[in-house]
């Protein structure tokens, strides 16, 4: 243990670090080198845990596992993980997607591994990623903006990350987009994109929208996939409701544009990924003219954005 905790200047030792992505549904981790190549990863289902401890233990063992693996012991530890996150305890505080009240983690790992932990939120570290591996570097402003069991955002702005008061900024899935169906959102507020757009949203959304269009069991909810997938092959009623999600999604888009004036937006997540034609390609038919629309492209990271943010801060720390 002494040798992994002694400073070198031999480059080799500091070539590897490990890397968390902490999400609503998936744990995900790996051993990554300086050049963005995993050479090792592992997944696992979190979203039935609800003890803060449990996860803890999830996350190091998985990291031991990786150590095991491939026989290397990293330097330090990145950790991207949904949002809020309090920086000063190191912790996640009150996930509206989360089942866990508080989360600790930069200390209790930093203490088990004896390295250095770095920490943020999942869409700052995709912001990294980007940045770093993803081609993004000629960006003056660029947003990393993801769909998945929420919706966030991370902004950097000429390579550097804007993080705000305790690393919260631009929380962009709990911008004001609706005050007509006024949908309850994870937080607490109300109208929020997140409640609308995001994996856990869209079906409370076809839910509301479609009440007095269909008869409509709440037993047999779809999720965002069926709803997505039935658009995509021509369903006149999801095609419908696609238009409209279209037009929301567009507001928190212009929202985001009047908010950062990026020149590069790149999207991410699986509601994305799995339909950019019909979440991607249509709400930017709905963005405000106010500011000059930049260029938007979907991540060609396959989801490791924020992973390979989180081995980006991990390296920063060394």
């Amino acid at each position: 243990m002494t040798e992994k905790n002694t400073p070198t200047n031999n480059m080799d030792d500091l070539s590897y670090v490990a890397a968390v992505d902490l999400g609503a549904t998936n744990l995900r981790a790996g051993i990554v080198d300086e050049e963005g190549k995993i050479l090792a990863f592992a997944q696992n289902e979190v979203k039935d845990l609800t003890n803060g401890m449990d996860i803890q233990l999830r996350i190091s063992t998985m990291i031991k596992e990786l150590t095991a693996e491939t026989g290397i012991s990293p330097k330090a530890i990145g950790i991207s993980t949904a949002g809020p996150v309090d920086l000063k305890t190191g912790s996640v505080t009150g996930s509206p997607n989360m089942k866990c009240e508080t989360i600790f983690l930069a200390k209790p790992l930093q203490e088990m591994f004896k390295i250095p932990v770095r920490m943020m939120t999942d869409c700052k570290a995709g912001a990294l990623g980007e940045y770093h591996f993803g081609g993004a570097k000629d960006a003056a402003a660029l947003v990393y903006l993801t769909f998945s069991t929420g919706i966030g955002a991370g902004v950097l702005e000429r390579g550097r990350l804007l993080c705000g008061a305790n690393g919260n900024a631009s929380e962009a899935g709990h911008l004001l987009v609706d005050t007509t169906w006024d949908l309850p959102c994870g937080c607490g507020g109300t109208g929020h994109w997140e409640a609308y757009a995001s994996g856990k949203g869209i079906p409370n959304f076809f839910r509301a929208w479609s009440l007095d269009r269909i008869e409509y069991d709440p037993k047999s909810m779809l999720n965002a996939g069926q709803i997505l997938y039935a658009a995509e092959q021509g369903s006149p009623l999801f095609i419908s409701f696609s238009d409209e999600l279209a037009k929301i999604n567009g507001r928190g888009l212009s929202s985001i544009i009047a908010a950062y004036n990026p020149d590069l937006i790149i999207m991410d997540g699986p509601i994305v990924r799995n339909y950019p034609s019909l979440i991607a390609r249509k709400m930017t038919e709905h963005i405000d003219r106010y500011l000059p629309a930049p260029e938007i492209r979907i991540s060609a990271l396959e989801g490791k954005a924020p992973l390979l943010g989180a081995s980006a801060a991990a390296f920063n720390a060394l």
